[in-house]
């Protein structure tokens, strides 16, 4: 090719390039395949020998990308994706083989003239993670002074989970996830704390996508995103990391990469699984016999008659109707991801697209996503990069409701009685009837499935960023980008006919329906979510005198966030097979149509970092950010954030260098302070006009609408702030055989928003938010990484890692504002913010065992409908008399530490991996429990406990009489209380995985890279004390019902070409 018409087809890929698709322009240029080596070979007459051979990885895989140096010259090439090589060189000479996650491998040129040189090199599990992400950049481990933890793509991929956040989980020292339950797709969200609480409101990390800071979107935002294409999810956890994120990192930073071409590596790749799902535990509810036992029991015990016939004789009525095995279904789940990436010096890209198909372990629901993923770079010129990467999501769901608090699905399964049926005659869903069946509740087939609905999300995060360096270290880089979010909802409920059967005895008998005809209806709503950014930063990275690195970062960064809804309803539907919004008749009084448009939010910023490092010993990082908040009043809209760290490898000094021993050690310190925006809420600081107030008026006093002002305006309210100190030592052992993280952090919170009270003469009841209250969270982090076993080739490897992640946290003063209740159960509000303890408390009576004689009940405090077989509960202020002052903090739903413990073996093209993780001292409030001991009170079902219940004095003191009617629960056994409170502990075989990868001599007839094969289960095993369906209940310790945790068997294969 002539240089014109080379330099014609560069112009072409440019071209490209700035149109959006640098993936593309790859094809302009030619080949990755057919690329020259990296580095051109010397001339002849300096060759004395020319060698050939292979490269491999442990397991026998060819491994391509490996560059091979002739040390002490610039003359190299790299393998090819055969993992072969060919390169000449001097006599005697000395070949240096490296590749990224691998050790660098020296190798003698082979005696007596030989010509051939395979080379195996190990995975270097240290050199995965020697390069992480920091915001806005990258640094080496050796030299990063705050604390940041990565979790690299190999562990990510072990877990067949729909959200990437789900296999953080156990894997980053000092975050703690939880899952909100096990409804596909990740749909009821992960709950994901780095470093704990710091705030009453929203603890939510901010979430960075290839530099795109996303908005804040609740806890299941990433499950748009696959994870087979993360290459790594990298966590910044002190402020001194963070603070380059200013007024969005009081929670931490979450930064994923995903993967990106590399130059002189080619592969195509597929990565499939299938397997089943099924609910690991069931809970022992009554069956029909044992239901009218006990429902007979209590009513006679309240003097009230046994209403329904057939209850009269329980034996006659067998196990009825098993609602888990209804509600609860194995299920399939699956995946499909296909990707391309490669790439030369000049062009790269990287281009994947993936399926994935969910189905729950309930009936009725289900989450399918499909991900396209596309990025490139290219270097245009000497001084000119430009690259972009963009990403298409289109997923499509349908849920049900759970863990609601009142009537969810799960609820209503284990509320309904065992003697009624799933099925009218007709083959409708069986509605409960008073007069029949004593209960009135729905049923939880109907609940779960009647609705046509279904959600759906289009999602577009796109990024282009073109690069300038027109002398060696110094960059400036403009980066913009936009992620567009199209959500859509529809639903239809139909309506059911009233059914009338003739009876044997000629009598009528109705099924009547609560869907009547009448109150079908269809609902649509439609939104757009866009948002926008552009950042512009100049670096300056240079090395003075061989010992001084500085690196210099400034920067510039603005994003604009935008909603918009729109939504319509119809009801009264003649037809049930005509469900369009447009098929419904209009209905001025039940409304048609709403909507909304949102004033943009915007955030503008202004950063800097200043990095120095002596002769890789001592470590120095300065940042800061100005942040500005559209959210706040006028004057209060900009914050500065600092931040300072420093570290000292001690390891580096002269007298360590020989130490046998400790191979490494590094002691950082940093302190930091940053901002939690989201908890203020938008215009928090404006006066409230309320236009929906009557006044009585004229002679008749008849009421009229008016307007009043009902919020005194706040102007002075900022954001939460969060200042972190924090001490960290690196170690390493015996050539870093054994390495260890520690971290001590304290973090304040001096300004918390709450709510408080105003006067009633300012004119205003509603309490006015200001930064009134304070926190502190303190703790550490723990990771140990052990190689147990190492040899090369294909022999025995074992290798494991513990994380450890414990804090503690308090609400130390409320200042002017009032303790407050929240998140309201079955039986009334359970958890309570006060001065003094941890941020979401339970908050109840405590329970102190049962009445077993009426001397009992008459020499304690006077509690109000007892009776013996009741719960008794403390005086807990002395003052004789059982009522709302004796409520006290019950328990504490944040966990002492949790951890995660992986261990990995191969051996011979076999690998086993073991994943176990857990969480111990927190507390649950079991509130299904409230359901299932309200069998000893009213209709509804039971547990199998309730069959120990107390009858007489002796026979229990932990579960209640039975005693149901008119007056039931005259004790109000059923009230907040210590009684639900469960150890919420547990221990999970998490992933069991056993693979076995093909050796090279069958690959190399299959003309591919690598060909594994694998098994895996997730959720195997779990140790715990609670006796609900999981321990896993979301970050507020509450169980309302939770989606529960499958357990899933799969098999699956990895082929590489």
């Amino acid at each position: 090719m002539t240089q014109h018409s080379y330099a014609q087809l560069l112009q072409r890929a440019a071209f490209l390039t700035v149109l959006g698709w640098p993936a593309l322009a790859l094809s302009a240029v030619g080949s990755p395949g057919l690329s020259a080596p990296l580095a051109a070979t010397f001339p002849s007459r300096l060759a004395d020998v020319t060698v050939s051979g292979k490269v491999l990885q442990e397991n026998g895989t060819p491994l391509p990308g490996v560059t091979v140096v002739v040390k002490g010259t610039t003359m190299g090439t790299t393998t090819n994706s055969d993992g072969t090589y060919l390169i000449t060189a001097p006599e005697n000479s000395t070949l240096v083989f490296s590749f990224v996650g691998f050790v660098r491998k020296e190798v003698s040129m082979p005696a007596g003239g030989s010509t051939s040189l395979n080379v195996t090199l190990m995975e270097d599990t240290q050199a995965l993670s020697e390069v992480v992400v920091v915001g806005y950049g990258t640094q080496e481990r050796t030299s990063v002074t705050g604390a940041v933890a990565s979790v690299t793509a190999r562990e990510i991929a072990s877990q067949p989970v729909a959200d990437a956040t789900q296999a953080l989980q156990g894997r980053a020292a000092g975050v703690t996830v939880t899952s909100n339950g096990g409804a596909p797709g990740g749909a009821a969200g992960t709950s994901v704390r780095v470093r704990g609480i710091t705030s009453a409101g929203n603890n939510n990390p901010l979430y960075v996508v290839d530099g795109f800071p996303l908005p804040e979107g609740g806890e299941n935002q990433l499950n748009a995103i696959s994870p087979n294409d993360i290459e790594t999810i990298d966590i910044l956890k002190d402020a001194s990391a963070t603070a380059i994120y200013g007024v969005r990192a009081a929670n931490g930073v979450v930064i994923i990469t995903t993967k990106r071409g590399k130059a002189g590596v080619s592969s195509i790749n597929l990565d499939a699984y299938r397997g089943v799902q099924q609910v690991w535990r069931k809970l022992s509810l009554l069956n029909a016999e044992e239901y009218a036992v006990i429902n007979n029991e209590g009513r006679l015990a309240a003097g009230e008659p046994i209403v329904v016939d057939r209850l009269k004789n329980p034996a006659a009525l067998g196990e009825g109707t098993d609602w888990q095995d209804e509600v609860f279904r194995r299920a399939a789940i699956q995946n499909y991801s296909l990707s391309a990436t490669g790439g030369s010096d000049v062009a790269r890209f990287a281009v994947s697209g993936s399926y994935f198909q969910q189905d729950g372990t309930i009936v009725g629901s289900d989450f399918e996503r499909f991900t396209l993923r596309a990025n490139g770079d290219l270097q245009v010129n000497r001084i000119l990069k430009i690259g972009n990467s963009i990403s298409l999501t289109h997923l499509n769901d349908r849920q049900i409701t759970s863990n609601s608090g009142n009537y969810g699905t799960v609820q209503q399964a284990i509320r309904i009685p065992a003697i009624i049926p799933v099925y009218r005659p007709d083959g409708y869903y069986y509605e409960p009837r008073a007069t029949q069946d004593n209960f009135i509740e729905e049923n939880p087939l109907a609940s779960a499935t009647i609705t046509n609905q279904r959600f759906k999300r289009n999602r577009a995060l796109t990024t282009f960023f073109a690069e300038l360096e027109p002398i060696k270290g110094l960059r400036f880089r403009t980066n913009v980008g936009a992620d567009f979010i199209f959500d859509q909802y529809n639903a239809f409920r139909p309506g059911v006919p009233v059914l009338i059967v003739t009876k044997p005895d000629g009598t009528p008998e109705t099924f009547t329906t609560r869907y009547a005809q009448a109150t079908s209806g269809a609902s649509a709503t439609a939104s757009y979510a866009p948002s926008y950014l552009i950042e512009n930063t100049l670096n300056y990275d240079h090395l003075f005198g061989d010992k001084h690195q500085v690196t210099v970062l400034l920067g510039q960064s603005a994003q604009e966030f935008n909603y918009s809804n729109v939504e319509a309803y119809r009801r009264n539907y003649a037809r049930n097979d005509l469900q369009g919004i447009n098929s419904g008749p209009r209905d001025p009084l039940f409304g048609s149509t709403a909507g909304r448009i949102q004033v943009p939010s915007h955030l503008a910023s202004y950063f800097g970092r200043f990095n120095y490092e002596f002769a890789g010993k001592y470590l120095f990082q300065a940042v800061a950010r100005y942040d500005g908040s559209s959210a706040f009043a006028p004057g209060k809209q900009f914050g500065f954030f600092p931040g300072v760290s420093a570290g000292w490898r001690i390891s580096e000094e002269d007298f360590m260098k020989d130490n046998r021993v400790i191979s490494n050690l590094k002691l950082r310190a940093g302190y930091g302070r940053v901002g939690n925006p989201n908890n203020a809420d938008r215009f928090q600081y404006l006066f409230v006009v309320n236009p929906n107030i009557s006044y009585p008026l004229g002679a008749v006093q008849s009421p009229q609408n008016g307007a009043a002002p009902t919020r005194l305006s706040n102007p002075e309210l900022r954001w939460e702030t969060n200042d972190q100190i924090n001490v960290g030592v690196d170690v390493g052992f015996l050539d870093n055989r054994f390495e260890a993280i520690i971290d001590l952090y304290n973090r304040n919170s001096p300004n918390l928003i709450a709510g408080v009270p105003v006067s009633l003469v300012s004119g205003t009841y509603e309490s006015v938010r200001r930064n009134a209250a304070s926190a502190y969270n303190r703790g550490i982090d723990f990771a140990l990484t052990s190689r147990n076993v190492q040899n090369a080739g294909r022999g025995l490897n074992w290798t494991s890692n513990l994380t450890l992640t414990a804090y503690k946290t308090k609400l130390e003063k409320l200042g002017a504002g009032e303790p407050y209740s929240d998140l309201a159960g079955l039986s009334g509000n359970i958890l309570r913010y006060d001065e003094g303890v941890a941020f979401g408390s339970f908050y109840g009576f405590v329970a102190d065992g049962l009445f077993q004689t009426p001397e009992d009940v008459a020499s304690h405090a006077t509690q109000p409908g007892a009776a013996p077989g009741d719960i008794r509960f403390k005086d807990v202020n002395g003052d004789k008399v059982i009522d709302d002052k004796d409520r006290t903090f019950i328990g504490n739903p944040n966990p002492k530490f949790t951890y995660g413990l992986n261990n990995t073996v191969t051996w011979m093209g076999f690998d086993l991996n073991v994943f176990l993780q857990g969480s111990q001292g927190n507390k649950i409030y079991n509130d299904n429990r409230v359901i299932l001991e309200s069998a000893l009170y009213n209709s509804s079902n039971g547990s199998t406990r309730v069959l120990g219940r107390w009858t007489g004095p002796g026979t229990s003191n932990d579960v209640p009489r039975a005693y149901s009617g008119a007056n039931s629960d005259p004790n109000r056994n059923l009230r907040v209380s210590s009684y639900f409170l469960e150890d919420g502990s547990y221990m999970r075989i998490k992933v069991l995985t056993l693979g076995y990868t093909l050796p090279e001599s069958i690959m190399g007839r299959l003309s591919a890279k690598q060909l594994r094969v694998y098994a895996s289960a997730q959720n195997l095993l779990t140790l715990t004390k609670y006796t609900g369906f999981d321990p896993e209940v979301g970050s507020r310790g509450v169980d309302l019902g939770v989606y529960p945790q499958p357990r899933v068997f799969l098999a699956g294969i990895n082929f590489g070409f």
